[in-house]
C-alpha cells in the first residue's frame, strides 16, 4: 500500500528535506497537548505535501486539535517511526500501511472501542480496506485509501505492435501472446517489479502461489510460489520483460518513458502516472493462469492510527475520525491522492480519473481481490525479496533455490 505517493512513494520525497511548512521532524508526545497533536506521515513531493497539509488543517477546521505533520519519504518512514517509538518520542497520530500493521501492534492502540465510543460507523468503510488494517480481529488504523494490484498499460503501444487489448479476466496465455507481439516489434511489454505487492500479486494470479497464508503466517516452502518465480524469470529470459531492479521506481519510470508497455501498480498511483504520461493509459487485471478462472490479486491500503504513547487518545482519534471522513477523503480523491477507504467517496475518484473503463476494471479487481496479510516478518521478507528474489525474477536462479535461501534467512 505503497505505498507511497501513498502506499507507493518513491525517493522523490527526499528532496523536501523532510520538513513541511509549519512542521517539525522531531518532537514527541511530551510536546503535545489536547489542542496540539503531531502526525507522522510519508511525504513524496511538493504536491503530496500540500495535499496532506490540507488533511491536517481539516482537523482544526472541524473544531479539533491543531495537527502538525512530521514528514519522511516512504522508504525511510518506518525506520524513523520505529526509532521514535523506541525512544519514547512517537507522534500521537501514526500513518500505517496494511502490510506492516502486524509489526506495530505493540505500539498502536486497537481502535475498536474508540470507534464505538465516538460513534464511527465502520460499515461505511470499504470492507477490504478495513479488513487489511486488522490484526487478530482488531482494528489498528482507519483506512484513508485502498485498492487491488492492477496492471497499467500503454494503449498506444498495444495498438502499435498489434497486440490484443488486455481485457479484465485475461489469461496468462493471452498475456504471453501479447508479450510475443512486443518482442517481434523489438520492444519489451512488462516492466518487472520486485516490491511485495507487485511480486506476490503476479504470482497469485499466475497459479495461486502465496508465501503469506490467509492467516498471516509465512510459508516459504509453497512450491507454487517457487514456480511463480520461475514463470517471472522466463519472461525476462524470453525478452518479454525487463530485468527487475531494487529501485522500486524503475518500472513506473520506464512505463512513463514508453520503455515498457505495462507494469503492476495500484489505483493510488494511477492519476499521478496519468498526469506524467503523454499517452493513453489503460488498466486491466492481473492475468490468470487458466481460462475461465476468476481474476486474483492482492489488495492493500493505508490508514491512520493512534500511538500507545499518546497521552490524549480521545483527541487523537477524533482527529483520525475527521481525517478519514467522507468530506476529506472525497477531497483527496478529487486531487488524485488516494482511492478512498470510504465506499461513498470512491465515485469522486472515478469521476476525476476520466479513463475509459476504469470503474468497470477496478470494481472487477476489487471483487476478486484479497487483502495481503501482514506479518511481523513482512519487512524482513521484503528485504529478502530484494536480496534473493530479484535473482529469480531476472532468471539467474531457480524459484526453488531462491525460496530455500529466503526460508533459511527467515528462520534466523
Amino acid at each position: 500500500m505503497k505505498r507511497r505517493l501513498l502506499v507507493s512513494a518513491t525517493a522523490a520525497g527526499a528532496a523536501l528535506g523532510l520538513t513541511l511548512s509549519g512542521c517539525s521532524s522531531g518532537g514527541g508526545t511530551s510536546g503535545q497537548s489536547k489542542d496540539k497533536l503531531t502526525w507522522s506521515m510519508w511525504i513524496a513531493g511538493s504536491a503530496d505535501k500540500a495535499a496532506w497539509q490540507k488533511v491536517a488543517n481539516s482537523v482544526k477546521t472541524a473544531g479539533g486539535a491543531k495537527v502538525t505533520i512530521q514528514g519522511a519519504p516512504f522508504e525511510d518512514y518506518f525506520t524513523k517511526l520505529r526509532t521514535q517509538l523506541s525512544a519514547g518520542s512517537a507522534p500521537c497520530i501514526v500513518s500505517m500501511q496494511s502490510l506492516r500493521a502486524a509489526n506495530y501492534t505493540d505500539v498502536l492502540l486497537p481502535l475498536d472501542s474508540l470507534a464505538k465510543k465516538q460513534g464511527v460507523d465502520l460499515s461505511q468503510f470499504d470492507t477490504t480496506a478495513l479488513d487489511a488494517l486488522k490484526v487478530d480481529g482488531k482494528i489498528y488504523a482507519l483506512p484513508y485509501d485502498t485498492g487491488p494490484m492492477l496492471l497499467f498499460y500503454n494503449k498506444d503501444l498495444f495498438k502499435q505492435v498489434g497486440a490484443k487489448t488486455p481485457e479484465p479476466g485475461w489469461t496468462v496465455k493471452e498475456f504471453e501472446a501479447a508479450a510475443a507481439k512486443f518482442k517481434a516489434a523489438g520492444k519489451k511489454m512488462l516492466g518487472s517489479a520486485i516490491g511485495d505487492m507487485n511480486l506476490e500479486s503476479m504470482i497469485l494470479g499466475y497459479n495461486g502461489g502465496r508465501v503469506i497464508k490467509e492467516d498471516g503466517t509465512l510459508d516459504p516452502s509453497d512450491p507454487k510460489f517457487a514456480k511463480g518465480f520461475d514463470w517471472l524469470g522466463s519472461l525476462v529470459k524470453k525478452g518479454w520483460a525487463t530485468q527487475a531492479s531494487s529501485d522500486t521506481s524503475v518500472a513506473s519510470n520506464d512505463f512513463v518513458a514508453k520503455k515498457v508497455a505495462m507494469y503492476p501498480d495500484g489505483p493510488w498511483s494511477l492519476l499521478d502516472r496519468k498526469g506524467k504520461a503523454n499517452f493513453d493509459i489503460g488498466i486491466t487485471t492481473i492475468p490468470v493462469g487458466k481460462a475461465g478462472a476468476t481474476p486474483s490479486t492482492y489488495s492493500a491500503g493505508s490508514g491512520f492510527g493512534v500511538s500507545k504513547q499518546c497521552k490524549y487518545p480521545d483527541q487523537a482519534f477524533q482527529a483520525v475520525k475527521t481525517m478519514t471522513s467522507q468530506k476529506v477523503l472525497k477531497g483527496l480523491a478529487e486531487q488524485g491522492r488516494a482511492f478512498p477507504g470510504r465506499t461513498a467517496a470512491q465515485q469522486a475518484w472515478y469521476d476525476n480519473a476520466n479513463i475509459a473503463g476504469v470503474e468497470t476494471v477496478l470494481k472487477a479487481a476489487q471483487k476478486a481481490s484479497t487483502p495481503l496479510p501482514g506479518n511481523k516478518q513482512s519487512d524482513q521478507l521484503q528485504q529478502l525479496f530484494f536480496q534473493y528474489g530479484i535473482q529469480a525474477v531476472n532468471g539467474q536462479q531457480s524459484g526453488a533455490q531462491t525460496m530455500k535461501s529466503i526460508a533459511g534467512q527467515l528462520q534466523k
